[in-house]
């Protein structure tokens, strides 16, 4: 092999003949390459473990090298091919480096792996210094996911690695949302297994899977024998424990990596992954005969159930709802024949299985490994060349390959525009062409929301490095070389729209998620805001029958502190906790509370005592899981467990501080200025003017003109003045507020003022 000229170049030269590596290094670049597309993601790209599996040291010590330099940290090095897979399964790296030419050969390692469960996703980038597409092609199939020909420049190297693990921690990401999301929405409550909505996500997950790599997948359908006969007779309790026990029977009877789901009342279903028919059938025997000798124990009560079963196996062109349908056929099939049976749909009709059926049938489907991919036939494809013969040929091919949906641009002005308005599934995009090349195209294609992710194959006839290294620094997926091999063609965007189809499916789902945990938030806000509500017209009903003042304090509060520019969020803590101002009346006697006369001192000192008595309950209470009253005959003592919440905080403030006065002449703590907090300043102003508008059985309610002048004249004594000035500027909507929340009150009349008592609550008390 002829060494290149190293004053232009630097060359790893990874071939076994050449004991000692050299680099080839393009001119003007470093392997700290100036990064043109930056990934959110590559922070946590260059924490990757990457493993080195190559029989020679020097090789694995040279790569291990420059992409230390990189900026990589953590690598393994494995030079003895017979333990690669054992050290993949124990280190668990996120990329392997996998030469091809060793004693063992690495095709065979790579196959090994994708038939591993746990290694079936890991990243793999083969080395090799064979140039024949064939190579290329049977590495792409057996699941590579890039590769690097040797000589490799070390640039496109760092690139291929950053490319390649960039996808994995999104994958990876992704994975840990939804698992961090499935707690709330994938878990059935009563028998505490996946719920139907997993069940569908895993099936499809794994769908997607069997047509990718045609990995055995197989489906049980169970339902339990006469169930509704257990209900009656014991009472439904008793029918959902037993439901609860067989739950996890039939979790005991099964792998870790199976999934078992209550696919309806008393129906559960079992995806069984790697799993052919005769195993399938050996798997649901054992199932229904573990149930049926069993005796159930419930209280004093001893009851057998049994279950029917319907099994089915993925077959040329299923998809979930097809499988679902065989698979609901064979259990229908089993019940027809008497129950307590397990009957198995081989794609035609359905047949009975006995035990020793299920242990000698070791025959598959003969259409069961047809290679045929249906979940991609469909995808969107759209190639850009100013080559009308690229075009027409790279179209022709895909046509014959089963891809209708493509279409074509010779136009590169055109093709962004294009891209953004359809967003296709994959974009083949030639790199040199005229007005606007290839590279323009996919920056802009990164650069934009709505299409940062849309899968982008160069079409290319250079074999120049550097462009190769900069198409993979702005997001490139892959590359196809000029002219096309047909093959390896169909294989790269097989390969490239089911990565796709993999992600938008993980996207879609954790969306769905996410929907859910905020459907169920907004159930546990709203479940929250009415056990606030609850508690505080408990306390208000005994001084208003109506009950209506705490909502209207809370509402004319939330008015002001939106005027006075409060986030979002804190204005509806605001009202919330406005609502509990009065909260402490809960502790003061209806003698004094109800009296309808001039309190006496010592009465009007135990009224003032209503604040801290409030404070003193909220401070009892907790947070969402306070939603619970404990026990309602010591809820004088503590209502809930103690306080984390933040509205609960601010109710506590509230209810304390919602009685001091701006000049420092109010109680409990005459507090004076900005030394109150702002929440009770609001609150003070909400209340005031509550009390004067409406009717209590001490008085009558003040013309509202009347109120509204009061609260402006006790500006600067009573009040804090930017309150009073917030409030007087949104007076439409507090009186909207007047009339939506008081039966009594007519917009055209208003009840002239009577004497007050003392305890009202005027800006004179």
């Amino acid at each position: 092999m002829q060494t290149p000229n190293t004053s232009n170049s630097e060359i790893l030269d990874l071939s076994n003949e050449v004991p000692v590596p050299m680099l080839r290094r393009t001119t003007g670049t470093d392997t700290k390459t100036n990064i043109l597309f930056p990934r959110p993601t590559d922070k946590d790209v260059k924490k990757c473990r990457i493993m080195i599996v190559d029989d020679e040291e020097s090789v694995t010590l040279a790569v291990k090298k420059y992409l230390h330099r990189a900026g990589f940290r953590e690598f393994y090095l494995v030079t003895d091919a017979t333990r690669a897979i054992y050290e993949i399964r124990q280190k668990r790296p996120d990329l392997v480096l996998l030469d091809v030419r060793m004693p063992i050969n690495g095709l065979a390692i790579l196959e090994k792996m994708r038939e591993d469960d746990h290694l079936q996703h890991l990243p793999v980038i083969t080395l090799t210094c064979d140039t024949d597409a064939k190579t290329k092609i049977k590495a792409l199939n057996l699941g590579a996911d890039d590769f690097l020909t040797k000589p490799v420049d070390v640039s496109e190297l760092v690139a291929r690695v950053r490319n390649t693990l960039a996808g994995k921690v999104t994958r990876d990401q992704l994975a840990r949302y939804s698992s961090e999301l499935e707690s709330d929405a994938l878990r059935d409550e009563l028998t505490e297994i996946a719920n139907r909505r997993a069940f569908h996500y895993e099936l499809n997950r794994r769908i997607i899977e069997w047509n990718r790599q045609r990995t055995p997948l197989s489906l049980l359908l169970i339902d339990l024998d006469f169930f509704k006969q257990v209900n009656d007779r014991y009472g439904h309790p008793v029918g959902d424990r037993v439901l609860r026990a067989i739950a996890h029977q039939i979790d005991n009877c099964v792998r870790e990596m199976d999934l078992v789901a209550r696919f309806g009342g008393e129906e559960f279903a079992v995806i069984l992954p790697s799993t052919r028919p005769d195993e399938s059938r050996l798997t649901a025997e054992r199932i229904r005969d573990s149930i049926a000798s069993k005796t159930w124990q419930v209280d004093d009560q001893a009851i057998r159930v049994t279950v029917s079963i319907g099994v089915a196996t993925a077959m040329n062109g299923d998809d979930a709802a097809t499988l679902i349908r065989r698979t609901d056929t064979a259990l229908y099939s089993s019940k027809q024949q008497g129950r307590n049976r397990t009957c198995y749909h081989d794609g035609a009709q359905c047949k009975l299985v006995t035990q020793n059926d299920a242990i000698n049938d070791t025959q598959t489907d003969s259409n069961y490994f047809v290679e045929v991919d249906a979940s991609t036939k469909n995808a969107s494809i759209y190639i850009v060349d100013d080559e009308p013969s690229t075009l027409l040929m790279v179209k022709k091919l895909l046509n014959d390959a089963g891809y209708t949906r493509v279409t074509t641009e010779e136009k590169s002005v055109r093709a962004f525009k294009t891209i953004l308005k359809e967003t296709p599934d994959l974009v083949l995009l030639d790199i040199r062409m005229p007005e606007v090349n290839g590279l323009e195209i996919l920056q802009s294609v990164r650069h934009n929301e709505k299409t940062k992710h849309v899968p982008i194959v160069f079409l290319t006839s250079s074999t120049e490095t550097e462009i190769k290294v900069k198409a993979l620094e702005l997001g490139c997926t892959d590359f196809l070389q000029k002219p096309v091999n047909a093959s390896e063609l169909i294989a790269r965007v097989h390969n490239s729209l089911l990565a796709k189809a993999h992600l938008d499916q993980m996207e879609d789902y954790s969306n769905q998620l996410e929907h859910e945990v905020r459907l169920r938030t907004a159930e546990l806000f709203a479940s929250r805001r009415e056990a606030i509500q609850c508690l505080a017209r408990a306390a208000e009903i005994r001084d208003d029958e109506t009950g209506q003042h705490v909502f209207r304090v809370g509402r004319y509060a939330a008015i002001i502190a939106q005027e006075l520019g409060f986030s979002n969020e804190r204005i509806v803590w605001l009202e919330h906790a406005a609502q509990l101002h009065d909260v402490g009346k809960i502790g003061i006697p209806d003698e004094i509370l109800r009296k309808p006369s001039r309190l006496s001192a010592d009465e009007f000192e135990i009224m003032q005592d209503h604040c801290r008595v409030g404070s003193r309950i909220i401070r009892d209470m907790g947070d969402e899981d306070s939603l619970v009253i404990r026990n309602h005959a010591n809820m004088g003592a503590s209502i809930f467990d103690d306080c984390n919440s933040p509205i609960m905080r601010m109710a506590a403030v509230v209810a304390e501080t919602h009685h001091e006065k701006w000049d420092g002449s109010g109680y409990p703590n005459g507090l004076k200025g900005e030394d109150i907090p702002i929440e009770g300043r609001i609150t003070a102003v909400a209340d005031v003017f509550d009390a004067l508008s409406t009717k209590r059985h001490y008085k009558d309610a003040m013309p509202l003109d009347e109120c509204f002048d009061i609260i402006e004249s006790s500006t600067n004594t009573h009040f804090d003045p930017n309150v009073v000035a917030a409030f007087l500027k949104r007076k439409i909507e507090i009186l909207d507020i007047f009339y939506d929340y008081n039966e009594t009150a007519q917009p055209e009349q208003n009840t002239q003022p009577k004497t007050q008592s003392p305890s009202s609550e005027s800006p004179s008390t």
